[in-house]
């Protein structure tokens, strides 16, 4: 079913030459729905946590780096699609030194998860500011990693023999400026990845999505 809805996407986009399209890169924290609060909670804002140990603490419970294109389909329609990596580190095993007592390595177990997504987009205002709505299709393919973590980054040492693969969606909201054809912009989007195809016992996998776009005009 989503690759039909995929193919009449790209047929009807021949439709629209005439308007412009974009390549955005994106990316920020994604946090798994049961860690959402964690974060995002006033106890912890009141606590006396700055801005960037908040974000650390985030970072640390997902984050998603991807690519996409837009291409206008009228003045206020933008058909989107593109693809990401979504990474949830879930545990970790420190190995120490038995003599020294010391930490000389951090293993990380990850859930990995790949959306290639497709989409539209609305736009609730013109540029140069831009402030849009959107829904997109994921077919998502999910698998697990062991990192070893070197302070803030993680460096996959093995990736799972088994691939699983969902289909879902998201919705979200975006607000941005485009300068020429430089565009730049945050947006915060609601996932969940295995709407169809989950095996009996398995849980909704959902996350938020907080985002930098920065977008180049073709």
């Amino acid at each position: 079913m989503l690759y039909r809805w995929l193919l009449c996407a790209w047929v009807c986009l021949p439709l629209a030459a005439s308007a412009q399209t974009s390549v955005s890169f994106l990316g920020g924290i994604a946090t798994p729905s049961a860690a959402i609060n964690d974060v995002y909670n006033r106890p912890n804002i009141a606590s006396g946590d700055t801005v960037r140990s908040i974000l650390r603490d985030a970072v640390r419970l997902g984050y998603q780096l991807g690519i996409r294109t837009q291409t206008g389909l009228s003045e206020r329609f933008l058909f989107v699609g593109g693809i990401s990596l979504v990474r949830f580190p879930q545990s970790r095993l420190y190995i120490t030194d038995p003599q020294s007592g010391d930490t000389v390595a951090v293993l990380v177990s990850v859930q990995n998860l790949v959306p290639i997504t497709a989409g539209l987009h609305v736009l609730l205002l013109p540029e140069p500011l831009q402030l849009y709505v959107g829904a997109q299709l994921s077919y998502t393919i999910l698998n697990s990693s062991v990192d070893m973590e070197r302070g803030s980054l993680s460096v996959p040492l093995a990736l799972g023999t088994q691939n699983s693969h969902r289909v879902g969606g998201d919705v979200g909201a975006g607000i941005g400026v485009k300068l020429g054809i430089v565009g730049v912009g945050a947006e915060a989007r609601y996932a969940i990845s295995n709407l169809i195809g989950r095996v009996s016992g398995e849980e909704p996998k959902r996350y938020l999505s907080v985002l930098l776009v920065v977008s180049f005009g073709l």
